[in-house]
């Protein structure tokens, strides 16, 4: 963070700068803050892009299509004015170093964190593939490393994934040297393979301190890119596999962001096989690469040579399962109770000395409705949902459901309201091909039109908190684990992230 200059802007749009956060191709970041106080990271547009003629148009739609990028891995776009006189779009502010500044002061992270930060950084990309953008710039100064894990940050030069025209400007570099990927360096057709290439430099980079490419010049730096094998002999082992599968020099041959994640955060091994093959556009020859170019020469645009087989990526084990427990599962009876055992209790006692008989039995009746008030709301502490690797589990009452991941055809949690608890339910539905059914009528079974067979083909669970911290760190935990764990099955809606985000 630096102190603000002479010409910054007081303010842009309806947020005051305080301060600036960095500068890139696109333009200048800096810290704003809106009229409540809440800070946001702004990036104004240069003024000589906002002038091209269908920046606009195309910065409009990239905006919007960032706005839609969810998931727990990146800093949400939350304003944006393209249509201002210098453009500018802002998001979430994180107060936390980037992978950079992390590696520089701290040294290399070890393995084990490297494995989570690229399950965070995949899962990350996938939103963003997801959403219709390439990213374009992923290097370790748009990684933020918080204590819950990484956030990828800075949209500001994706592409929309709808046939815009890629944005070219004299002295304006997209992407950054060491960190792009052969076809980007060469100037070519840019997809989503572009941003796995990208995150393979930046793990290889936090887990050795060193870019895979070396040091120099950035015409020296792509030149390695296009023409030379990353440098992975300091890379661990267990991570060498997937790095080596990220940095395959054409991108039909590189996983996608979901294989990536599947590799990284598998609960066992985890083969990765390469994307669907592209027809090349005509037949590639072999090419031996010459020798490298002083530092002031441009970047020679050959096509690389026909890369081998993308070998397979074994994934490790991951951490153990994440279970995430709840008191409240009786609490309905334990409420009900109060007003129950209050009429016996006052009967008792507005009676004792007429009716004493009576009155006892009365008392005996509140007595018995209190306790099972209170074993209610005991009871309750005896309930969870756990996801782990061999699939998700659900307990009442000491009465348990589970379901493999090959058994589950979906898995779904929802927020409500539920008087002054927030209310989530979890529901568990069975793939049409699994032959086990839910029996349990207590986990309030649901027939699915999700394929043949007898009986209900799903389990539905509900978890209430009282506490909207602790609602939201427990269920940020479960959102968390199962975009891991369940991929695709996943599905979750826009009231589950507003809870999370604490909206």
């Amino acid at each position: 963070m630096e102190q603000l200059k002479a010409g910054d802007p007081a303010a842009v749009g309806p947020y005051r700068i305080t301060a600036r956060l960095g500068a890139g191709g696109m333009g200048q970041v800096y810290l704003g803050e809106s009229r409540s106080g809440r800070r946001v990271a702004v990036k104004v547009v240069r003024p000589e892009i906002a002038s091209d003629p269908g920046f606009r148009a195309r910065f409009r739609r990239e905006v919007e299509a960032a706005k839609a990028v969810g998931g727990f891995w990146t800093a949400t776009v939350v304003d944006a004015d393209p249509e201002a006189e210098t453009p500018w779009v802002a998001s979430d502010y994180i107060p936390a170093p980037n992978l950079a500044e992390r590696v520089r002061e701290s040294g290399p992270l070890t393995e084990d964190a490297v494995w989570r930060l690229g399950a965070g950084m995949a899962e990350a990309l996938h939103s963003v593939h997801r959403a219709g953008l390439v990213h374009r710039d992923l290097k370790p100064a748009n990684v933020l490393v918080t204590e819950n894990g990484p956030r990828l940050i800075d949209f500001g030069i994706a592409k929309a994934l709808n046939g815009a025209t890629v944005l070219t400007r004299t002295g304006v570099a997209i992407g950054t040297a060491g960190f792009m990927s052969p076809e980007q360096a060469q100037g070519g057709s840019v997809g989503t393979a572009s941003d796995i290439f990208s995150l393979g430099t930046v793990l290889c980079f936090a887990v050795t301190g060193r870019m895979p490419f070396g040091e120099g010049s950035a015409a020296q730096l792509l030149y390695r890119v296009v023409h030379e094998t990353p440098s992975l002999e300091h890379v661990p082992e267990g991570l060498r596999a997937v790095l080596g599968a990220c940095l395959e020099k054409r991108a039909e041959r590189r996983p996608s962001a979901e294989e990536v994640l599947s590799a990284l955060s598998a609960g066992g091994a985890v083969t990765v096989a390469p994307s669907p093959t592209v027809a090349d556009a005509g037949p590639r020859m072999p090419v031996a690469p010459p020798a490298p170019p002083p530092a002031s020469a441009s970047v020679p645009v050959p096509p690389p040579a026909p890369a081998p087989p993308v070998p397979a990526v074994v994934a490790r084990r991951s951490a153990g399962p994440v279970e995430v427990r709840y008191a409240m599962g009786h609490m309905r009876v334990a409420f009900a109770a109060v007003p129950a055992g209050l009429v016996p209790l006052g009967a008792a006692v507005f009676s004792f000395v007429e009716h004493p008989v009576p009155a006892a039995l009365a008392g005996i009746v509140a007595l018995v409705v209190f306790s099972l008030g209170g074993l209610a709301m005991a009871r309750g502490d005896a309930a969870f949902v756990r996801v782990a690797g061999d699939g998700l589990h659900f307990l009442r009452e000491g009465h348990e459901w589970n379901a493999t991941w090959a058994e589950l055809g979906r898995v779904t949690v929802s927020a409500t309201r539920w008087g002054l608890t927030q209310e989530f339910v979890v529901v568990g539905e069975l793939a049409p091909t699994a032959t086990k059914n839910v029996v349990w009528e207590r986990f309030r079974p649901v027939a699915s039109a999700s394929g043949p067979g007898p009986g209900p083909r799903a389990a539905v669970t509900t978890i209430r908190f009282r506490n909207a911290e602790l609602a939201r760190a427990e269920i940020g935990r479960l959102h968390e684990a199962l975009l891991l764990r369940a991929g695709e099955r996943y599905v979750y809606d826009a009231g589950l992230l507003a809870v999370i985000r604490g909206r």
